[in-house]
């Protein structure tokens, strides 16, 4: 019996360092060929998807990731309309709504395919607090406009009567 274990131990012994050398010696890591996946450059090449993936990352500077309740892209041949829920976790108030909203328009305008995108702020998920709608034209010309401009050139702008 005490041979057997003897050989066990070092058979297990020898899987060990077997395994350490290959684990060590192999210096390819697995997390760096994830863009040449099949699923991942399909997805890439999917309409609408650059545009959720900037969108989301101007949001993410701008306010958080948490922020985000629910971004859609809405591709129709050249065109492409965002709807953005976002969470409101400051005060609310219009005014610091719009100061949100204003630098991702300002941003978002800057992505060519966006043809109109609707924002809305949600204190939970069904309680919409305040929404806007802008087109391509009011877009090019929000970085003439300032925050407090929004809702007058929005084109559906809503707001909870709380808000008032």
């Amino acid at each position: 019996m005490r041979k057997f274990n003897l050989i066990f131990m070092l058979i297990l012994t020898l899987f060990i360092v077997v395994g350490l050398v290959g684990v060590f010696i192999n210096d390819t890591d697995p997390f760096t060929n994830l863009n040449d996946l099949p699923e991942i450059e399909s997805m890439n090449r999917a309409p609408g998807y650059s545009t959720m993936m900037t969108v989301a990352s101007i949001v993410e500077n701008e306010i958080s990731e948490d922020a985000i309740l629910d971004l859609q892209v809405s591709p129709t041949g050249e065109e492409e309309h965002v709807s953005l829920k976002l969470l409101s976790k400051d005060i609310l108030t219009e005014e610091n709504l719009l100061r949100e909203t204003y630098p991702i328009l300002l941003q978002s305008s800057e992505v060519e395919k966006i043809t109109s995108i609707t924002v809305s702020w949600n204190l939970d998920e069904k309680l919409t607090v305040m929404s806007l709608t802008l087109d391509k034209s009011d877009l090019e010309h929000i970085m003439l406009e300032n925050y407090s401009t929004i809702p007058s050139i929005a084109e559906n702008y809503y707001k909870h009567e709380s808000m008032d």
